[in-house]
This record gives structure tokens, sequence and C-alpha cells, in this order.
């Protein structure tokens, strides 16, 4: 009886100590402090930033082609639509914005027709699309100033109305019928209008600061390479009649080429809620080389054959292509830009 009565005072006493230490191991009070800290507010690690803009802007455009020169200016009212999203974690954004002219007026003129006149339609169409990081960030307060590069992607279609270029619609000889009481040939004709476009790479730099009240940013970036396509509103070679033949063009002027160029933009705004204010300016400048390539048709006339005046026996016709290097090629736009943007 002693043994087993010391036995059970033995065990009563360890399960007083391990209770102890459960207790302490289990302290109610400091997990109910850690359940409520999980409703504490935490920083967004991302941010969208989307608005609307519009660029006032005036473009200019010089091609030179054949010892001819085709020369435009204008004056276009854009409008844009802007998305940006800021990774807070990594300190790095991606940005893309688009925009097509509304309304564009403007003169040019053309040597190779020769013409001139006012311009009243035609179109300005783009898309940036930019990556941007900013290694160098100092926060103080409320004030944040980011500085680092952008790389990114560029489509620029400038294409004012500079009138059109008329030629013969002839790809083969089935497009072609010849007169049989006169022989001379018969065939359509169609025209193509200034349609250039531009395929850019971009490489740059990038800052900003937000000082709460105000806040400004800005952009410099190189274009190193672009690739240059479309059509021109020229016809370069005129028409030959030599009696028993005609030369004719016979397709559009067609353009390729490769370019370099810069674009900057510079906006400053302020801020209400949620909503931000901004204006400033851009500017775009391209230079380029490059072909210029069309087709010839020599048509000769039919013939009679048996001298009875009928012209029974169609002509031939031949196509050939040529190509012509671009003497000089740039495109410049730039102006005020106003935006409307909303955070969230």
């Amino acid at each position: 009886m002693r043994r087993l009565g010391f036995g059970l005072m033995v065990s009563v006493a360890a399960l007083g100590c391990a209770s102890q230490a459960l207790a302490a191991d289990l302290d109610y009070p400091e997990m109910r402090g850690s359940y409520n800290s999980w409703d504490e507010s935490m920083s967004p690690d991302m941010e969208f930033e989307a608005g609307v803009r519009y660029w006032y802007s005036m473009g200019s455009q010089d091609v030179g082609l054949f010892g001819y020169s085709f020369n435009a200016s204008d004056t276009s009212h854009i409008a844009e639509g802007y998305l940006r999203l800021n990774d807070l974690a990594t300190n790095s954004y991606l940005k893309a914005y688009g925009g097509y002219s509304a309304l564009i007026s403007g003169d040019y003129t053309n040597t190779a027709t020769p013409s001139s006149g006012a311009i009243i339609d035609g179109r300005v169409a783009y898309a940036v699309v930019d990556f941007g990081y900013q290694p160098l960030v100092w926060e103080e307060g409320e004030t944040r100033t980011g500085f680092g590069g952008i790389v990114g992607y560029q489509y620029w279609n400038d294409s004012p109305d500079m009138g059109r270029a008329n030629y013969a619609a002839i790809d083969s000889a089935s497009d072609v019928s010849w007169s049989s009481t006169t022989g001379e040939a018969v065939y359509g004709g169609d025209s193509s209008e200034n349609d250039i476009s531009i395929n850019a790479l971009r490489l740059g730099v990038s800052g900003d600061a937000d000082f709460g009240a105000f806040s400004i940013s800005g952009e410099v970036a190189a274009i190193p390479y672009a690739m240059i396509s479309g059509t021109t509103a020229a016809t370069l070679f005129p028409t030959v009649d030599a009696g028993s033949y005609v030369s004719v063009q016979s397709g559009p002027t067609t353009f390729e080429g490769v370019g370099y160029g810069a674009a900057g933009e510079l906006m400053v705004g302020t801020k209400m809620d949620n909503w931000n204010f901004r204006v400033g300016g851009r500017a775009w400048y391209l230079n380029g080389r490059g072909e210029a390539r069309y087709e010839v048709a020599t048509i000769t006339d039919a013939t009679d054959t048996d001298t009875d005046s009928v012209y029974e026996t169609d002509g031939s016709v031949t196509l050939q292509d040529y190509v012509s290097d671009i003497d000089a090629f740039s495109m410049w736009r730039y102006g005020i830009l106003a935006e409307i943007s909303v955070d969230f």
C-alpha cells in the first residue's frame, strides 16, 4: 500500500508539472493578439492607372524620289487611350498607349504629279508599349523619386493625304483589250494614297517624381532601328506613247526601308483623390532610307495583218519591275498633351 500511495503521489506531481508547461506553451492572450494582427492593412504590391489623352500635334513629312519631292505639313487632333501597370515590389512598370487622328488639316506639295493643295483627309495612328525598370528610387515622406531605363516597341502610321497617284491597273495581258478599229490598247486605271507605316524599337531612360501636391515625369528614347513600309502618293514613271506602243506605270509605288530617330515626352500634373490631371508635350522624329519599287507595262498596238482596216491581231504586254533608291525620307510629329487618368 505504501508503494502504491507513493507512486500515486509521483504521478499527480508529474501531471501538475506537465499542465504548467502546457499552459505556458498555450498562452491564450498571445494567440489572440497574433490572430488580430491579420486584420492590419498591407501596402499593395501593384498599382493600375488608366486614362485618356488629347494630343494637339503638328507633323511634317518629306520624301525624295527620282528627283521628285513630296512634302506635307499638317495639324492633327488625336484621341488617345493610356494604361500603366506599376509593380511596386520590383520598381518596374508596363505602359501602353495608342491613338488615332480625329481631325487632320494642312497642305502638301507633290512635284511628281505635279500638284499641291490642302490636306483635308488622311490619318495618324500609333501604338506604343514600353517596359520600364527603375533601380534608383528615393522615398521620404510623401515624396518619391525614381529613375531607370525603358525598352519598348512603337507602331506609327503617318499618312496625311497628299493626293492620289494614278496608274494603269495591269497585272497581266488579260487586263488589256485592243480596239479593232484603231489598234490601240484599252485598259483600266486605279490610284493609291499616301500610306507609310513604321515599326520601331525604343531604348531610353525615364524618370518621375511625386511630391504629393504635384508630380513630374519624363522620358527620352532613341529609335536605333525602324522598318519603313507602305505606298507613296507618287506616279514615278510618266506615260510614254511611241506610236506603235505605249509604256505606262502599272501599279502603285511601294516603299521599303529602314530608319532611326528619337522620341521624348514630359508631363506635369496634380492629383485629386485617385484622379490624375496632367499636361505636357511630346515629340517624335524619324529619318530613313530605302527603295521605291514600281512596275511598268509596255503594250504594243494590235495589228491589221490583211490590211482590211480591222485590227484582228492583239498586241503584246510586257511587265518590268523597277527599283529606285529613296533620296530622302524624314518625319516629325510634336505637340501638346493633356491627360485625365484614374488609379485603381
